[in-house]
């Protein structure tokens, strides 16, 4: 029992962590002022990295170079003990006892078992030499026959053929508007999910300055307005898709000024929860909107057909 409850608790425990990691916000901050791009990266309240060299991951990179950079002691080598080496010497041997190792021997019981095993292969080539069977006209009569039988079974198997790729044509067409229906299916029961997603983004206090400078007041007015349909559209467009919170957008023209300025800030957040709970949703819709909808149409097609065939009987 205390094992059992020793891992509940820890089960628990993990279930906790995970809850609080899909709760917690992940994102940032950004900002372009002056010409100078600044970043944060945040975890809730932890600082993870910026472009001014701080954070988290910084600061567990700097710790690890100068980890390498420590010099290390150095091992004093062992003492090598030399192993005494035994050589053996072989006896020359004489001339004459390598004259003798050079004879060949030869075995009496292998020079008669050879001798009869060529004597075997002969006799057995002899006897099929004289019992070789002749060829009658009665082999090419069934030669005939059997052609005859191979065209028929050859125009059978076309016919054959014929049905087979017929059926096959048609069972591509099945598969095609299977494959159709699916990809439809799994598109209608996405759109909401992946919408939920895109809300999931939250774009906050965005802070937007520009000013359109050209020497040529003509120039000027055409490019303000140029930029000003782009950033007012933009954010129209982009806040039907995520979620946008303004702080101030000002974007105004400047005459007889060679040198403009582009400043923005903002705030990007994300929820890891999002996807979770659009994954289920996307699970379910596509359960009950498509997935069984098919299986009770099928199942009742099938009854019909079955139905039918028993009346005709």
């Amino acid at each position: 029992m205390i094992v059992l409850k020793i891992l509940l608790y820890i089960l628990l425990a993990v279930l906790g962590i995970i809850l609080l990691v899909l709760m917690i916000p992940v994102g940032g901050e950004f900002s372009y002022i002056d010409g100078k791009f600044s970043y944060r990266v945040k975890l809730w309240l932890l600082d993870i990295m910026d472009s001014e060299g701080g954070g988290l991951y910084n600061w567990w990179k700097k710790r690890k170079a100068a980890k390498k950079d420590k010099p290390r002691k150095l091992k004093k080598p062992k003492p090598v003990r030399e192993k005494k080496s035994k050589k053996k010497k072989e006896r020359e041997k004489y001339e004459w006892e390598q004259e003798l190792d050079s004879i060949p021997v030869n075995d009496p019981e292998t020079d008669m078992q050879s001798a009869d095993i060529a004597a075997e292969t002969s006799s057995e080539t002899d006897e099929s030499a004289a019992y070789e069977p002749l060829s009658d006209s009665s082999d090419e009569d069934k030669g005939g026959k059997k052609d005859k039988k191979k065209k028929k079974d050859d125009s059978d198997d076309d016919i054959f053929a014929d049905e087979k790729s017929e059926g096959s044509e048609d069972d591509e067409k099945k598969s095609l508007s299977d494959k159709i229906e699916f990809l439809v299916g799994i598109w209608e029961s996405a759109q909401r999910p992946m919408l939920k997603i895109f809300r999931g983004f939250r774009l906050k206090d965005l802070y937007i300055d520009f000013v359109i400078a050209d020497e040529d007041a003509y120039d000027c007015a055409l490019k303000y307005g140029k930029y000003s349909a782009l950033v007012y559209n933009g954010i129209a467009f982009f806040s039907e898709l995520f979620t946008v919170r303004l702080k101030t957008i000002d974007v105004r023209p400047q005459f007889g000024v060679s040198k403009g300025r582009w400043d923005a800030a903002g705030k990007l957040y994300f929820r890891l929860g999002t996807v979770v709970i659009a994954g289920a949703w996307f699970l379910i819709t596509y359960l009950f909107r498509t997935f069984l909808p098919e299986k009770l149409r099928k199942f009742r097609m099938k009854r019909k057909m079955k139905k039918s065939a028993a009346r005709q009987k």
